[in-house]
C-alpha cells in the first residue's frame, strides 16, 4: 500500500524555493515555475548534464524528474520534492 500512497503524493512533499542544499529522501521532483537546477544527487545516470555549468537546462513549470532522490541544490526556480 505505501507505493500506492507515494504514487499519489500522499506521503507528503517538500516546496524548494531556495539556494540552499536540501537532502531528503524524495522519488519525483515536479518544477512548479520555469527552473534550473544547480546540483542533483540521484540514482539517475548523468543526471549532472542538465545541472548548471555548461549544459544547464531549464526544466519548464510542470516538468517531472523520477528516481531516488537525496540531494536538490537549486539555482532559481522552485520545486515540489515528493517523499517516498
Amino acid at each position: 500500500m505505501a507505493n500506492e500512497y507515494r504514487g499519489l503524493g500522499l506521503n507528503g512533499g517538500q516546496y524548494i524555493n531556495t539556494t540552499g542544499a536540501v537532502t531528503g529522501d524524495f522519488f519525483c521532483i515536479v518544477a512548479t515555475e520555469d527552473t534550473v537546477l544547480a546540483s542533483l544527487t540521484s540514482n539517475i545516470d548523468n543526471i549532472a548534464d542538465i545541472c548548471t555549468g555548461q549544459d544547464a537546462t531549464t526544466l519548464s513549470a510542470n516538468t517531472a524528474i523520477y528516481g531516488r532522490i537525496t540531494g536538490i541544490t537549486l539555482t532559481s526556480g522552485a520545486v515540489i520534492a515528493y517523499k517516498m
